[in-house]
C-alpha cells in the first residue's frame, strides 16, 4: 500500500517537471535567438 502511494505522487510531479524543463528551453531558444539578432545587428552598425 505504502508503495503505490510512492509510485502515485512521483507519476503526478513528473509531468510538472517535464513542464519546466520544456518552459526552460523554450526561454532559452528564445534568449539565444534574440541575442543572435542583437549581435548581428551591433556588428550590422
Amino acid at each position: 500500500m505504502g508503495v503505490k502511494k510512492v509510485n502515485q505522487k512521483k507519476e503526478q510531479e513528473a509531468p510538472l517537471k517535464g513542464t519546466w524543463i520544456s518552459v526552460g528551453v523554450v526561454g532559452v531558444v528564445i534568449l539565444a535567438t534574440y541575442l543572435l539578432l542583437y549581435g548581428l545587428y551591433m556588428s550590422r552598425v
